[in-house]
């Protein structure tokens, strides 16, 4: 049985939390309308992400930003870093995260055409394994503690998630990021793997080989499920559609085969979608 993540909010407000947040997350910040949500990340200077986040607008001075847990503290002490003299207070707390079923009303809701979820805040608990199915389906590359810094925005395919902007002026890692997107080729990039055999409990971060005994990692797992749904990886140009990649370490037993490169946009209406806040917020 694989275990989905854990998830977590952090709170940004005050008058000054637009401008700060804009200038250090990769995304259009200020085009986030109240009550609306989009993907978006947090880059370090590199230009590696750091956090894919789900960005919230509650109200006109607070944002939320939902992220898997194990990377909310580090994010958290690195806006707190920068903060500096800006007015705005920012916190964290972790949230239990399912399927948007009929809840309780003290659970805030991100909701869009292809989901819906329900968080509240509560002791650390993975998302629901409905909810995290639907975002294996969707293709989406979360990014936890073991896999954190380690891709280029567009290594994770963040450009159909609309997750990051060139436009919007400067935050950490843009000048890599742009140069990447305007003068480079990437040679690694997001695809989704199907289990032919093995331990499905080989975990994100593991090194994957094209063949037994391989020197060089051709890619790294992204994300784990059971054996009927799909897995996330970055691979590099070798591996190619059809290709068998199996987990670099003997001691993990896990074969794959590459099903597709994750390369479809998803529309503005998954992309952008509502939150409703808890009424008790």
């Amino acid at each position: 049985m694989t275990t989905p993540p854990s998830f977590a909010e952090i709170d940004v407000q005050g008058p000054d939390a637009e401008t700060f947040l804009q200038g250090q997350l990769a995304n259009d910040v200020s085009s986030v309308e109240q009550g609306r949500w989009r993907y978006g990340c947090y880059c370090v200077p590199d230009g590696r992400v750091q956090a894919l986040l789900m960005i919230a607008r509650p109200g006109v001075q607070q944002w939320r930003l939902l992220l898997p847990a194990d990377v909310a503290a580090a994010v958290t002490l690195r806006l707190q870093r920068y903060k500096l003299r800006a007015r705005c207070t920012i916190s964290s707390h972790e949230v239990v995260a399912d399927h948007g079923d009929p809840a309780p009303d003290n659970r805030a809701r991100y909701r869009c055409a292809a989901f819906e979820l329900a968080v509240a805040a509560g002791s650390a608990a993975p998302m629901s394994s409905s909810a995290w199915e639907r975002q294996l389906e969707l293709d989406i590359p979360w990014i936890v503690a073991a896999t954190s810094e380690r891709f280029l925005p567009q290594m994770l395919g963040l450009q159909r998630l609309q997750a990051f902007s060139l436009r919007k002026g400067c935050f950490p890692g843009q000048e890599v990021v742009a140069r990447t997107h305007f003068l480079g080729r990437v040679k690694r990039r997001l695809v989704r793997l199907l289990r032919t055999s093995g331990d499905v409990s080989l975990a994100p971060g593991a090194e994957l080989c094209l063949q037994a005994g391989a020197s060089a990692a051709a890619g790294v797992l992204l994300s784990t499920a059971e054996d009927h749904l799909p897995t996330l990886a970055v691979v590099t140009d070798e591996a190619v559609a059809g290709s068998v990649l199996q987990a670099m370490n003997p001691r993990e037993n896990a074969t794959f085969v590459i099903d597709r490169d994750v390369i479809g946009t998803i529309g503005d209406e998954v992309l952008n979608g509502r939150y409703d806040p808890p009424f008790s917020a």
